[in-house]
């Protein structure tokens, strides 16, 4: 079990390199009309994005460490691939004990 969290956490982590395409906007800048500023929002996890791009403190168009981490989807996400990574591991074993030596 502690090994399916471990490896969970390991590929929840590793999918911030995933930027899903999503309808979130957010407003970048404030000069001309105010449609053109609303632009989309970069965001960064599989399958629940749990990292969202903040135009006030980072910079724009990119993910990083000081963007908005969402909890509730990062939760969803680990949940997500623990469930695959146990029914894999489950998957293997029975395989190997229905195996002839």
């Amino acid at each position: 079990m502690l090994l399916s969290l471990i490896f969970a956490l390991a590929i929840t982590i590793g999918t911030i390199w995933i930027n899903p395409t999503t309808d979130e906007r957010t407003m970048y800048g404030h000069e001309g009309p105010v449609e053109q500023n609303w632009l989309p929002r970069e965001v960064a996890g599989w399958p629940a994005p749990f990292l969202a791009d903040n135009p006030n403190t980072s910079v724009i168009h990119n993910v990083g460490p000081e963007d908005n981490f969402r909890p509730g989807p990062f939760i969803a996400t680990l949940s997500f691939w623990y469930l695959v990574v146990s029914a894999t591991m489950w998957l293997v074993g029975w395989m190997r004990r229905r195996m002839p030596v």
